[in-house]
């Protein structure tokens, strides 16, 4: 008998315990007898202690016990060649718009798999997962039980490729059930085509889906400061309706009434404060996901400046960024960002950088070159030239390219530095990790091009001090369900359904995660995901029948030892009983 486990057969050496317990345990009893038993003479007999154990019947159930157990464990099994039915994997859509029809899903799943012996589940979300390997019916229903939809669209095709490679060389059959409004990735029509001319059969079920819906479709932040001005946009799919829409948050909540019309818009347009602000429309529709959303405003720490210039252009833009003080002296230590403009040579720089510290030096015409930049500097060039971004970092939102350079400081990169922008291949914005601090490199003066007359100015020096001070992105903190963030370790995050451990973050519900001492929000913002009324396209079609297959199958034996073990102790508790000796 082949065994899946044969090193729990070293379990049988826990007899040998209970041997010795039994030749050595007193079991006293009155026995009157002549005093001549003393002297007679005879045959030698076997010891009390062998006696016992060979008369005793508990000695031999709880043996037969012990070895029932340990061969169980050991998990023996007999191979024999025989039909086995065929391999089903359901594919099943897990997106936001199945809410509509996910009790239809979970019927068409009980009737497709009755009576299969072999169920995987894949389940459609953002990126394909694999539920249920080659499980029996029970278990099939069990998953099926654990599952609800989430906030995302779903890629049909990457589940379906999963699917085809969950069959291996057996094959089998796949099962699509989705109500095929939408999706992500390639066309599942065509992925269909393609599983099916390697000779798998793939089958389309449509669960429904329709319903009417509003829905918030999409959000936009503008950012001043410590308070973000959101609006949202919320669509009507279906006939008039008057919708009731709570705003909740920091400063309180408020309500209003929208009536908007069939296949409508309406715009909600609020101050959210530092904190967590919910948009809730208080209606009863077919999705739920997109009734809710939600705006963070990250906590701004004051911070504390030290610029060393003249005042002009880069001193007007500093004093106008909020919860940003601007001194023009003091000792470096005490400040989050030194800027200096011109100079700044001084020896303590390089030890305040070292140390932790933060510095932006815009360079201008005669200006040195300390050991502390991310560039040496050369000369000056005096002709104009393009400017182009190479890597925007903190600049995304600034239109670097239409600036106009009209001359331009001669310098070379130091190894390890970070271009930001360059002209000609000089670099004129840089920056570079020095010790615990950082250094940005400003070539763009006043005197030297007309950056500070653009209306991105002060915004390129707001998203640049928020950068360097660690003030949360806005944009990273409110993010949209499907994304995934990479945690860089395992983190405890608490999710809007759960508590859960993972390295890699898959927004996939709408509400607030907080993690590693930081908070996101993710909304559903998926016009195409809200719309119950798009029309479906696809051929669904039908199994041509039901597989079958002869092959050597591996029949465990490890439930019958259990069922015999259990049989014997409950013998054993009978005769205890009847000794009554429990």
């Amino acid at each position: 008998m082949p065994f899946s486990f044969p090193l729990a057969l070293l379990g049988l050496l826990s007899a040998i315990p209970l041997i010795i317990l039994y030749m050595i345990r007193p079991k006293p009893k009155d026995q009157p007898f002549p005093s001549t038993a003393f002297i007679k003479e005879g045959d030698a007999k076997p010891t009390a202690s062998l006696n016992r154990l060979i008369n005793d019947p508990l000695f031999w159930i709880q043996l037969l016990v012990i070895v029932l157990l340990v061969l169980a464990a050991a998990g023996p099994f007999t191979v024999a060649r025989g039909t086995q039915e065929g391999h089903l994997v359901v594919v099943i859509d897990l997106s936001a718009s199945m809410e509509a029809s996910f009790d239809e899903a979970k019927e068409i799943f009980l009737q497709y798999t009755a009576g299969q012996d072999r169920i995987s589940i894949v389940l459609a979300e953002t990126i394909p997962i694999v539920a249920l390997r080659e499980g029996n019916g029970q278990q099939a229903r069990s998953t099926l039980e654990s599952l609800s939809p989430r906030a995302v669209s779903t890629d049909l095709s990457a589940a379906m490729m999963m699917a085809k490679s969950l069959l291996g060389a057996d094959g089998g059959s796949i099962l699509v059930i989705s109500d095929f409004l939408s999706w992500t990735g390639d066309d599942p029509q065509v992925t269909k085509g393609l599983i099916v001319s390697e000779g798998t059969d793939v089958v389309f079920v449509d669960s429904g889906g329709e319903g009417e819906n509003v829905g918030i479709i999409g959000g936009w932040i503008v950012s001043y400061g410590e308070v973000l001005n959101y609006t949202c946009l919320v669509r009507n799919y279906g006939g008039t309706r008057t919708v009731p829409i709570r705003i909740e948050g920091p400063a309180g909540t408020s309500t209003t009434i929208r009536t908007i019309d069939a296949g409508g818009d309406s715009y909600i347009t609020f101050d959210a404060f530092p904190g967590v602000t919910t948009v809730t429309l208080e209606i009863d529709d077919a999705i739920s996901f997109d009734d809710r959303a939600n705006v963070y405003a990250p906590e701004i720490d004051d911070r504390r400046v030290l610029y060393l210039g003249e005042e002009g252009p880069v001193s007007s833009a500093l004093r106008s960024i909020p919860a940003i003080a601007v001194r023009g002296s003091g000792d470096y230590g005490g400040f989050d960002l030194v800027v200096t403009e011109g100079g700044g040579s001084d020896g303590r720089l390089n030890r305040y950088v070292y140390d932790g510290g933060n510095v932006v030096y815009v360079g201008s015409n005669g200006s040195e070159s300390p050991d502390y930049l991310p560039v040496r500097i050369v000369g000056v060039v005096n002709e104009s030239a393009p400017l182009w971004t190479r890597d925007p970092v903190f600049a995304e939102d600034v239109h670097l390219g239409e600036v106009g350079v009209y001359s331009y400081l001669q310098a070379a990169p130091r190894q390890g530095s970070v271009t930001i922008a360059e002209a000609n291949g000089v670099p004129v914005i840089s920056y570079w990790r020095l010790g615990s601090g950082t250094v940005v490199y400003l070539g763009l003066s006043s005197e030297m091009s007309d950056f500070y007359q653009r209306p991105e100015y002060p915004i390129f020096w707001y998203e640049m001090t928020n950068w360097l001070t660690n003030v949360p992105d806005v944009s990273d903190s409110n993010r949209r369900t499907g994304d995934i963030i990479r945690l860089g370790e395992t983190t405890t995050v608490e999710a809007p359904d759960g508590r859960i451990t993972t390295d890699l973050l898959l927004l996939n519900m709408v509400g607030v995660y907080r993690f590693q001492g930081r908070a996101v929000v993710a909304n559903m913002y998926d016009p195409v995901e809200s719309n119950l009324m798009a029309m479906r396209t696809l051929n669904l079609g039908t199994f041509t029948q039901k597989e079958s297959s002869e092959m050597l199958i591996e029949r465990d034996l490890s439930t019958w030892l259990l069922l015999a073990a259990f049989c014997l102790i409950v013998l054993e508790l009978l005769i205890l009983r009847r000794r009554r000796e429990v």
